[in-house]
């Protein structure tokens, strides 16, 4: 099949996509071996596809119990529409020449508007630490 057979690829469907990120970080230094830190990421995404109309009169030789009506239905199906937040806190220790220790924590919730399969939303926390040689 070619757009030829449909018309024009505008149309035989319309995609639509947007999309935002936001992000902001500080980072304070309180003493020469001694540095707190945050920051708060949002996304938002929105997508979806629509007028997806095949004609199975203008095709050839269709594969065997492919049915047309079902895939220009496909279009209700991609309405996507998410948001996630996510926050990091945490601070460095340089507690000897070279190295130093961190600790993170962490905080991030995902938000599913038109879940169609199934529920996506969800949120997750933590707390991990380590100690880094700096070369």
């Amino acid at each position: 099949m070619t757009a030829g057979q449909f018309g024009s690829l505008s149309d035989m469907m319309t995609y639509s996509v947007r999309n935002h990120t936001a992000f902001i970080a500080a980072n304070y230094q309180v003493s020469e071996r001694f540095s707190l830190f945050a920051n708060l990421v949002f996304n938002d995404g929105r997508g979806s596809l629509g007028n997806l109309e095949l004609d199975p009169t203008q095709a050839e030789g269709a594969p065997p119990g492919f049915n047309y009506r079902d895939i220009s239905e496909i279009g209700r199906y991609s309405a996507l529409s998410i948001g996630r937040t996510q926050q990091m806190y945490g601070f460095n220790w340089e507690f000897a020449p070279n190295w130093v220790a961190s600790v993170v924590g962490y905080y991030a919730n995902y938000v599913d508007r038109h879940p169609w399969l199934f529920e996506t939303d969800g949120r997750t926390a933590g707390v991990h630490g380590g100690i880094s040689y700096i070369f």
